[in-house]
């Protein structure tokens, strides 16, 4: 009985940092999408020079359809079809500056 409980606790230990790992790179995966649809909807767009990266992300984030927009692209990043990812990026409304 010993024998058996060392591996099933070992495990039930083991397995929650390992989730937590993989989350953490995910985490970071979905910044580095972010960033490369902001990039992509900025060349778009073509924001005044005077805005700053912070202002210009709020005002193309202020709006529920572009957020989704852009989820939509990050799923297109993630699935990697190129089709798809510029189609929602071609939805996306730039905002009036």
């Amino acid at each position: 009985m010993k024998r058996t409980m060392l591996p099933l606790v070992t495990a039930l230990l083991v397995l929650p940092g390992i989730a937590q790992a993989n989350s953490a790179y995910g985490g970071l995966q979905t910044a580095n999408e972010k960033t490369t649809v902001l990039n992509d909807l900025r060349k778009i767009c073509t924001p005044q020079a005077s805005l700053s990266d912070e202002a210009w992300e709020k005002s193309i984030m202020s709006g529920e359809e572009n957020q989704q927009h852009i989820r939509e692209a990050i799923i297109a990043i993630e699935r990697n079809n190129q089709n798809n990812y510029w189609e929602a990026l071609g939805k996306v409304e730039c905002p009036d500056m």
